[in-house]
């Protein structure tokens, strides 16, 4: 098994599965700009080679992880036992851990500085959008738990699994939990399906199982912009802004949902020729 180094120190864990340079060089080329810490995003074994260059090329580590092929979890899911084994395999805690999507995350900023308080930190969407008003939400929390469930949760706004930063003992026992409750005979009739991660995401912070977890408004840290008016989305020189008045967060997700937020990323992060192999 792969371990990563700890210590005194911070990481951005993601998973690339499946995608190409083009499609996480945002990710890493923002991320560089403000952080030089541990990174490390799952990739597949298969004809990965030009990735696995620039990924070392910039100091980010490719964690190979070819076992979506044969469970019964979407990788969206799946990457959370390959989360679970790294962290437990580190050599030291970490500080904090930022689990993260990746295709559709630029950074802004430092991810770790001036983080809000808690140990466990869950970051909600739109505000006033509820599970009950969302089809996918309510359909992945649906899935799992059934229809009183979501009959139960459906006023609580929604929170998304997309971006999470926690302590090394947090962050491995939300895993720990989350995938506790992707049993085998749940998550087979739904192989292929993607998001269910965050119908228990939700599920987890809405029962009490997370009674560490602070939530976080959109804006704060995390701007997830998804489904955010394209109104209410601010772009100028000082990055994307979601709260007028404030700093740009750090952290923005969702930003190809509207093609001129996308535009303005790509804009600002051209992808250039791939740099050769870093030397170890």
């Amino acid at each position: 098994m792969v371990s990563v180094a700890a210590g005194e120190s911070n990481l951005v864990l993601g998973a690339a599965w499946g995608l190409t340079i083009d499609d996480v060089f945002v990710f890493v080329e923002s991320l560089r700009r403000y952080y030089q810490g541990q990174a490390a995003l799952l990739i597949s074994g298969q004809r990965t080679e030009e990735l696995t260059k620039y990924l070392r090329s910039r100091g980010v580590d490719p964690i190979f992880f070819d076992c979506p092929h044969w469970m019964v979890m979407h990788i969206q899911l799946a990457r959370y036992v390959r989360y679970e084994e790294l962290l437990h395999g580190a050599d030291k805690a970490y500080n904090r851990v930022l689990l993260t999507d990746v295709s559709d995350v630029v950074f802004q900023g430092d991810p770790f500085a001036n983080l809000p308080e808690g140990d466990l930190l869950c970051f909600l969407e739109t505000p006033g959008r509820t599970i009950g008003q969302c089809e996918a939400n309510s359909r992945w929390l649906g899935d799992i738990y059934g229809a009183e469930v979501v009959q139960k949760l459906k006023d609580y706004e929604i929170s998304c699994s997309g971006t999470t930063i926690g302590s090394h003992a947090a962050i491995l026992k939300y895993i720990h939990l989350l995938l506790r409750e992707a049993k085998p005979d749940l998550m087979m009739p739904l192989r292929g399906f993607r998001g269910h991660d965050q119908g228990i995401h939700n599920y987890l912070l809405r029962t009490g199982a997370l009674p560490e977890a602070q939530l976080i408004p959109n804006g704060r840290h995390v701007f997830t912009v998804g489904r955010t008016p394209i109104n209410e989305i601010g772009q100028g020189p000082r990055g994307i802004i979601g709260i007028p008045g404030q700093p740009p967060c750090p952290i923005v997700h969702q930003y190809n949902y509207w093609v001129g937020v996308g535009a303005f990323v790509r804009a600002a992060y051209e992808l250039a020729p791939v740099a050769p192999e870093a030397k170890s």
